[in-house]
């Protein structure tokens, strides 16, 4: 294994950790906000990863992806996962309806602002840094950032994994099916007939969940990378 693909799985791995971490804490934060301590109490608001840790979600399945060479093809799909659900006592929350909504959203919010962090980061980074710095950013967009481009600019490689992964991990929890951020919205705007149909998928939503990510990863990642590609050559 060389040294350029060591770093390249540590550094999607740590940014999947901070990725999982934001994820639960904006949830437990925003619970404790509308009146539900519980998740908070347990430290779930914490940034500390192993607070978040889920053996499924954080190790066998983005270990899984690393097996099949997922992140390293030329339409690399980004190390993605999940952390350990948030306990939310609904009963517990001011306007329960409508407080449960902007729980379910937190996460997905979480990672469009690390999305946006990243995109600024490398806005200022190429600015700063020149035509080289741009480069580097460009090929690693293509997941091709090669032994030179990771000498020289580490920092541009993972503000764009940066990017891209918390824009996925965005559009795949907003897919709307419960458990899913998406269908735990959906479930409390849909009229009662429809949701009760849509509750019925509850137990087995989020493997489809998944397995729609798999399939459908080209049409919700890479418009958001022609864009982002866009973004670093005009900045």
């Amino acid at each position: 294994m060389t040294s350029n693909l060591i770093f390249t799985v540590a550094v999607q791995l740590l940014l999947l950790l901070l990725a999982v971490s934001f994820h639960g804490a904006a949830q437990a934060w925003v619970a404790e906000l509308c009146g539900d301590p519980t998740a908070s109490q347990m430290g779930r608001a914490s940034l500390n990863p192993v607070r978040h840790f889920d053996i499924l979600g954080t190790l066998l399945f983005p270990a899984m992806l690393l097996a099949f060479g997922f992140t390293l093809s030329a339409t690399g799909f980004p190390i993605f996962g999940w952390g350990r659900p948030i306990p939310v006592v609904e009963t517990n929350l001011r306007r329960p309806g409508w407080d449960a909504i902007l729980v379910a959203g937190a996460g997905p919010v979480a990672h469009l602002l690390l999305t946006g962090a990243a995109c600024l980061a490398l806005v200022v980074g190429v600015h700063l840094l020149g035509p080289e710095a741009r480069q580097a950013a460009s090929l690693s967009l293509l997941y091709q950032p090669g032994a030179e481009a990771l000498r020289s600019y580490p920092v541009m490689f993972t503000l764009v994994r940066m990017a891209s992964l918390n824009a996925f991990m965005a559009a795949f929890h907003l897919i709307p099916l419960p458990p899913l951020a998406g269908g735990q919205i959906a479930l409390r705007l849909l009229p009662p007939d429809w949701a009760a149909r849509l509750a019925v998928i509850r137990p087995y939503g989020f493997m489809i969940g998944v397995l729609a990510a798999l399939a459908l990863v080209p049409f919700l990642l890479v418009p958001f990378l022609l864009i982002l590609g866009m973004v670093i050559n005009i900045a």
